[in-house]
Order: structure tokens, then sequence, then C-alpha cells
């Protein structure tokens, strides 16, 4: 039997996600790195800086899980080493591939020292950002300077704080780091880049212990500027915005924060279901696929045609179309926006491509059969996966429609297996959208359970369907033109929640004392000695108030204890 495991595979480099402690300065690594719209844009704003004067020169990057934030960085960091390297020159060549000869990404490129910048970076953590920064600090010097260079006292220093960082036991200020900074400007004679990914717990951690120094040590290093042409970058990778991570401290400790942020150029790191698709495209390795690669071309022509029709704004080729197969179109272009929605972006998409979980696509490719015709990955397939392996749904905010949809689909298992095919297949596409180019007309979904765009496997998809609509299995919203598993309403009642909550920003001491309001306490003892009676009030406390400003809300009461 012939697998389509025997034509096609998974590109090496995409098994695992980027760990930047790990690949650092490693070429095997960056070889694959595709440059995005948004990857290109953001170096337009980032490279330009590390060869002009005054110009901004503290960034954070900010996107959710799996948006790809650290690859991005490692492949601007290998941008910035000696152009001697072989991990600059792949670096290069994957950016020539990518832009026009005319790109200023190039030009800003050609304008980098030729020795390269200094690099430091570190993960963060729920430390002190001195912590952080000493580890990052020390990992730049090992990696920069050759080891007869490492007995010098500041390195010797920067691994001490190191070490006491790593046993939670460092004592470093904010002045130290700042002045190990400059000196290591100076001893290297190159500019530094700092780089902190999962800034976010850094900042977490400052927010739970008030701690208002590592916020001013991110302003003096955002503002730091040194004499001469080498000067200090610093990039935070972050989750969320600094208010995200500070929204139960005090307004005025907010605003502290909101200013410190303002010293920073942030930059959204967001990529496109679009682009996600064409990510797809190089995650699959055809090289083998030759011989039948004239008859997957053929087809694909064939799918352009027919969805062209179906689709409006259709912004994809028969070339794409072609290198995305076995994946069946539909599911390529559902797949990123249920990773979006469900999961963590590209992180669960590469998980779906690369993982051997049941369901997978690596799965799909080492157990398909090639027949007579081109089997395809279709949705009713991802919604196996993501039914079964993906985690976390419980914390999404569309749960109540996964919960639904499921529980019906389940209700139906002794149904054939056709049923849940096209009962999975309209699912899948009520959950992805209810109003864009993928909701789950009647056209939509037949072809989304055909191999081939031919009219004989249309003809008997679109039979099925009408079968269980007749038995009530598959409602029709005629005003919308949508094929529903369950009757429902046209009221977003998730989306109603999520702006409700956004709405009443309440502090938790506020909220707290609307819902469970607490009870005055009696001074017992005070009682029993003396007879007489007193009374506390009791409210609920978060530090969002100063205590000279707080009185008791009744005159009745003695004083207030805050809990």
């Amino acid at each position: 039997m012939t697998t389509l495991s025997q034509y096609f595979q998974i590109h090496r480099r995409y098994y695992r996600s980027v760990n930047l402690e790990r690949d650092l300065g490693k070429a095997s690594t960056v070889e694959g790195y595709v440059l995005t719209e948004r990857s290109t844009a953001t170096l337009e704003r980032i490279l330009p800086a590390f060869s002009k004067p005054h110009t901004h020169r503290a960034w954070t990057l900010t996107g959710v899980y799996g948006t790809g934030k650290s690859a991005f960085i490692h492949f601007l960091a290998s941008l910035c080493t000696p152009q001697n390297t072989e991990v600059h020159r792949v670096a290069v060549t994957i950016a020539e591939r990518f832009l026009e000869p005319t790109s200023p990404i190039l030009e800003a490129i050609s304008a980098l020292p030729a020795e390269g910048l200094m690099v430091a970076f570190a993960t963060g953590q729920q430390e002190p950002l001195t912590w952080t920064l000493a580890r990052a600090l020390s990992q730049g010097a090992e990696t920069f300077f050759p080891k007869n260079q490492r007995a010098d006292k500041l390195l010797r220093q920067l691994t001490d704080w190191k070490v006491e960082a790593e046993t939670g036991d460092c004592q470093v200020t904010p002045k130290a780091i700042l002045r190990a900074i400059k000196e290591l400007v100076v001893i290297a004679n190159r500019p530094l880049l700092i780089i902190v990914d999962e800034l976010g717990k850094n900042l977490e951690y400052a927010a739970q212990n008030q701690g208002i120094t590592d916020l001013y040590l991110l302003q003096q290093l955002a503002e730091l500027s040194l004499s001469g042409e080498n000067q200090v970058y610093f990039i935070g990778l972050l989750h969320q915005s600094f208010g995200g991570y500070g929204d139960r401290l005090s307004v005025t400790e907010q605003n502290e924060w909101n200013k410190i942020q303002g010293r920073f150029e942030d930059i959204p790191f967001t990529e496109s279901p679009n682009q996600m698709t064409r990510l797809i495209a190089q995650v699959i390795d055809r090289e083998n696929a030759k011989p039948i690669l004239e008859e997957v071309q053929k087809t694909s022509n064939q799918w352009h045609q027919t969805l062209s029709s179906l689709i409006s704004d259709l912004e994809t080729t028969p070339e794409l179309l072609t290198h995305i197969y076995p994946l069946h179109p539909l599911t390529a272009f559902a797949l990123p926006l249920l990773c979006t929605r469900y999961a963590q972006n590209d992180r669960s998409l590469f998980t779906f491509l690369t993982s051997d979980e049941p369901h997978s696509f690596k799965h799909f490719l080492e157990t398909t059969v090639i027949d007579l015709s081109l089997p395809t990955l279709k949705l009713y397939h991802l919604y196996d996966y993501f039914v079964e392996t993906v985690t976390g749904l419980a914390s999404r905010l569309n749960l109540q429609r996964w919960v639904e949809i499921q529980s019906l689909i389940e209700d139906a298992r002794d149904q054939s297996p056709q049923t849940l095919q096209v009962l999975k297949t309209v699912g899948i596409l009520n959950l992805v959208t209810t109003t864009g180019n993928l909701k789950a007309t009647s056209a939509l979904v037949t072809w989304a359970l055909c191999d081939q765009a031919d009219g004989e496997q249309s003809n008997y998809w679109q039979a099925e369907i009408e079968r269980l609509m007749q038995k009530g299995l598959i409602t029709h919203r005629r005003q919308l033109d949508e094929l529903r598993i369950w009757q429902g309403s046209d009221f977003n009642v998730e989306l109603a929640i999520a702006e409700q909550v956004e709405k009443n920003r309440s502090h938790l001491a506020n909220l707290l004392q609307e819902v469970a309001p607490l009870k005055p306490l009696v001074a017992q003892r005070h009682y029993n000695q003396t007879g007489n009676l007193r009374y506390f009030e009791q409210r609920y406390g978060d530090g969002t108030e100063k205590w000279e400003n707080l009185t008791c809300s009744d005159l009745s009461f003695e004083k207030f204890i805050s809990a």
C-alpha cells in the first residue's frame, strides 16, 4: 500500500518551537524561516535604528502566545551576528529570498557593523528585572568574548550575579546593572542589543510585589543614551500591554506604568489567517511528490475555479492550493481561524501539522492510502483533532458553543459515518464564523466533503445534506443562508458577556463589596469586660485607595477593618 507519507513529509526545522536560549547563534535553526508581512514590517521599524543616531532604541513586541515572536527575534538576532558567521549568512540569504533588491531592510542589513552587535538574551521569570538582566548580560558576555578575556573583573561579576539569580539570592541593584551595561559597551566596543523574552513575567512580579523600581529600570533602559556610536537597544516580548499586567494596581500606580510604557515603541505582532495559510505551505516537504505532482496541480486548478465562485475576495492562487495539499483547501483556510480562536495560533497550528497525536496531519500522512483519487484531510478530521487533543478549551470565550456542538455530535454517534462527517463539517464551520466567507452554506459544506471538485461527489453529499435537513439533524437558516447543527439565535451570548466584563472594570475590592459584603465585627472581649457595645465596619481593600482617605461609611461605626 502506498501512503501519502511516501510523497509528503514535514520539514525538520518545524518539529520543535524556537527556544532562544538554546537556538541563538545556530544556523540550522534559522533555515526555513519565513518572512511574513508582519515580520517584514517589524524589521523596517527596528533594523534602521541600529545604524542611525537619534532614533528610537526601545521596543516591545506584543502578541498572544504562538504568534511567532520568538522565531522573529531569533531571525533578527541572527542578522546582528558578525558577517563572517554561518548564521548571519543564512539569515541574509533568507532576507534576500523574500525581499525586493531595493528593499530598505536589505539596505539596513548592509549598514550593520561588520563585526555585528553584542546580543544579550534572557527569558523573563517571576523575579526582579535586575535578576533577568543579570542573566542576559552574563549570557551575552560569555558568547561574545573569547575565553581568555572572561577573567576580566566585570565578566566575573556578571557570572556571580547570574549564579546568585539562579539560586534566588541576588542583591544586584538597578544602578549596578546600568553601570555594567555601560562598561560592557565600552569593553566590547560594539552596540549592545538586550532581548527579554516573556518580559510579562517580570511585570507580573513587579505588580504583585509593588516593584515600581523595576519599572523605573525599564524607563532608564529606554532613555539610556551613550556617547559615541555604540548604543544600547532593548526589545521586550509581551503577551499583552503593560496595563494588562498592572490592572489591579492603584490608579496612581497605573498612571506610572502608562508613563513608562510610553517610553517604548510598541509593535503589535499578529499574523493574518491568509499569512498563516502560506506558512502551512512552507511546512510541507514535497520533494518526493514529483510522481503525483501533475495530478495535484490539475486538481488545485479545479479547486481554485470552484471556490472562486463560492468565496468572495478569495485570496489564494492555484499554486498555493498545490503547496498546501494534502490539506483540503477549506481545511487550510479554516485551520488558522480555529487556532487563533480556540488554541494558541501558530503554536497549535504547527503542533497539528507536526505531532504524532491522533488525527494530526502527520498521522494522516502515515495512515492514508492513495488509491484512484487524491485523498485530502477534510474539516471533519480537523474536528476530531481539536476535540480530542487541544487543551485549554475550557478557558476560551466560545466554550459554550464548543460544548453544544460537541454534545449534539456525540448524541448522533449511532448514525452512519457519512452523517457524522456532515455534522462535524457543519459544526467546524459554525465555530469558525457565522457571517464571513467560510460560513456553512449548503454549497460550501458540500464541497468541503469532496476530495475533488467534480459533480459526482458533490451530488452525493448534497443529497446527504438534504436528508439530514429533513430529519431535523441540520437546520437551514434561510435568512442567513447558513446550515447549523443547533437551533440557537442570532444573539451572541459570549460576546455580550465579554462586552459587559470590559465595561465593568471595577477594582476587585468594589466587586466583592457588591456581591459579598462583609458584616460588621463586634469587639467581643471589650463588650464582656466593659459592657459597652462597639463594632467595626469590615471592608475589602486592594491597595487602590490611600489609607489616609478611607473613612467609615456610617458614623455609627467606631472604625473600619480592611480585609
